[in-house]
């Protein structure tokens, strides 16, 4: 078993704990673990484990979503109707900040990426998302 698999099973160990200059080390020995299968002095800690859990549920389901730009990527595979939508809130929001005395800087983007939708949609003849057949 490699130094990687094993500081994976101590991230969920209660004897488990953090030297400043080593890192994850065992809070018995000190030192970074050397057991081969398994540790016989191994606790579980299940809230560390449910968390860690938690927390890969969580990545997965943002890069599910599209992550930083799910929206966008949502407007653009709806093809044609998502490409005008993501224009009019382009538009709207522009005019709307630059009535109000600021200028934004990601309506223009949107705009773009609108019309990126736009056009594919209208070549893939994806008008509100169904996929061509």
């Amino acid at each position: 078993m490699d130094l990687q698999a094993q500081l994976q099973y101590c991230k969920i160990c209660q004897n488990r704990t953090l030297d400043v200059n080593i890192g994850l080390v065992c809070g018995l020995t000190q030192a970074k673990p050397t057991f081969e299968n398994n540790c016989v002095d191994f606790k579980p800690d299940e809230e560390e484990a449910n968390r860690l859990i938690a927390r890969e549920k969580a990545i997965e389901a943002e890069e599910n979503e599209g992550g930083l730009f799910g929206p966008e990527k949502a407007g653009i595979q709806k093809g044609v109707t998502g490409g005008l939508i993501m224009i009019v809130i382009a538009i709207v929001w522009f005019f709307g900040g630059l009535a109000a005395g600021y200028l934004f800087y990601y309506p223009p983007i949107l705009l773009v990426l609108g019309l990126y939708a736009l056009v594919k949609g209208l070549i893939k003849r994806n008008y509100s998302g169904e996929k061509a057949g």
